[in-house]
């Protein structure tokens, strides 16, 4: 059997996936998967990600235990500060330090331990058929997502003149033989396999409108992964109508602001009392697709965290600098930066994952992009009203008239609603290919020098991990 295999990531789906092809032995623990039973607990599992690399290259925040000015310093950049510096010129010396990609972990580990054995064997597993099709649903709605996932990581956006001649990722289906290197798919070719597999686990009218739990896909979840690649590809109608469809199907935003989400929390050292936000750690009903992680010590770039509107729950609940010296003494003591550092030790973070609020700011962006501002503002203050204080909100529908206001505001609140989460990195980096939408996105830490981002940088494509590189020769860098 063949050693050389396009990731070591997959070395544990070996005895998973069919091998047929290469040996006679049907691998150990194949004849274990042979129910629906057993491969319903290959879907029953936590997904865990700070996202900290997207939400760091994005300019929202960084994370940080040390003196930023002595991270800076130091003669020999580290990963970290290359990141914090958008330094080009380092992008080959940042791909040398990625030794491992823990978010390329977690896409291709899914999708190759998951999503695949359960498709390789659902067909002749044991079970009723309305079982096998939910499950067959549920496979190839995580495949998609977790592929797109990591195309929007590894590869240039989506961009309609040049997605058919750029590289993307290797898009890794249950048919192919896993001893034999893969070639990277073109963007496109990666966004059509996408939409194939999200369309097929749709059409399969299988998938639950009450998912077994927020780390499980549902019929909304679905319908929400296509509302976002379709956005991604500029196919805006489309991408409005599936949003829709996902609306439909559970549409429930949560209001920050209730008392079931607006907690107090107490701390150690001074004994103070802090406003803050309770979230379960197993997801809220807004929670599509659950990818989870807490949002703690990560501080907050003040060109993104001073444009937040006043009295939005997460500015005024999630980064208290007097709560960070209560619990542990350290706030801007610790980085020495005058940023706001989050501290939320309790609550889980849908981090990567997919939330019903992204569906309202996909039709509004949509009503945007055909001029119907009344409609934009229309989604965009169901967002607000379950975000923004009731003693300050107040409706943007029939008070914003203008085009360009409009795209203020709408850019705004989806800002704000996805800094928790990789998706700012996401909406940045495919802005930037839409005309008047491009901007160059800035850093300054207070020291003396301000770092810019331009639309178009290398710095948007992250490395492939060099333990992926290693091991597959078919694999080219994609910045």
């Amino acid at each position: 059997m063949k050693k050389k295999i396009y990731s070591t990531l997959l070395m544990g789906a070996l005895a998973l996936t069919s091998c047929s092809d290469f040996t006679e032995l049907e691998p150990k623990g194949m004849n274990l998967l042979s129910s629906t039973t057993e491969l319903e607990l290959l879907l029953n599992r936590e997904y865990y990600s700070s996202a900290n690399d997207m939400r760091t290259m994005c300019g929202d925040i960084i994370y940080s235990f040390s003196y930023v000015s002595t991270d800076l310093a130091q003669p020999n950049k580290t990963r970290g500060v290359i990141m914090w510096t958008w330094d080009e010129a380092s992008i080959d010396k940042m791909a040398e330090l990625t030794s491992s990609d823990d978010d390329y972990e977690t896409c291709y580990n899914t999708i190759g331990t998951v999503c695949n054995p359960i498709l390789s064997r659902i067909d002749e597993a044991t079970g009723d058929e309305q079982t096998k099709r939910q499950l067959k649903a549920e496979a190839l709605a995580q495949r998609a997502y977790f592929h797109f996932l990591a195309v929007n990581k590894f590869a240039k956006a989506y961009n309609p003149s040049t997605a058919s001649t750029t590289l993307g990722i290797i898009y890794l289906t249950d048919d192919i033989d896993i001893a034999v290197p893969q070639e990277q798919k073109t963007v496109a070719e990666v966004y059509e396999l996408i939409l194939r597999d999200i369309n097929a686990a749709i059409d399969l009218n299988a998938l639950p409108k009450v998912a077994v739990s927020h780390m499980r896909m549902n019929e909304a979840a679905a319908y929400a992964v296509k509302a976002l690649v379709l956005q991604n590809m500029q196919q805006y109608d489309e991408a409005e109508a599936a949003a829709k469809q996902s609306i439909a199907s559970s549409g429930t935003i949560i209001d920050l602001n209730s008392d079931e989400y607006a907690g107090v929390t107490n701390g150690f050292f001074l004994g103070g009392s802090y406003p803050c936000i309770s979230k379960p750690q197993g997801g809220t009903d807004e929670d599509l697709f659950y990818i989870y992680y807490m949002e703690s010590f990560n501080s907050f770039n003040p060109a993104v965290w001073d444009n937040m509107e006043p009295g939005h729950a997460i500015h005024d609940r999630l980064g208290n600098v007097a709560m960070i010296y209560d619990y542990m003494m350290g706030g801007e003591g610790m980085t020495g930066i005058p940023w706001s550092m989050s501290y939320d030790g309790s609550s889980g973070w849908n981090i990567m994952g997919i939330r019903t609020p992204q569906m309202h700011l996909v039709v509004a962006e949509a009503e945007l992009h055909k001029g119907n501002v009344d409609e934009a503002m229309k989604y965009v203050d169901m967002v607000r009203e379950k975000r923004i204080s009731p003693e300050v909100y107040q409706p943007l529908r029939g008070t914003v008239t203008s085009q360009s206001e409009a795209k203020e505001k709408y850019l705004q609140t989806a800002v704000a609603e996805n800094l928790i989460s990789c998706y700012n990195f996401i909406n940045y980096k495919r802005w930037n290919q839409i005309s008047g939408w491009e901007k160059t996105y800035t850093r300054d830490f207070g020291l003396g020098t301000t770092y810019t981002l331009s639309p178009h940088s290398p710095m948007w494509v992250f490395p492939f991990p060099q333990n992926v590189m290693t091991n597959n020769n078919n694999i080219s860098q994609n910045y």
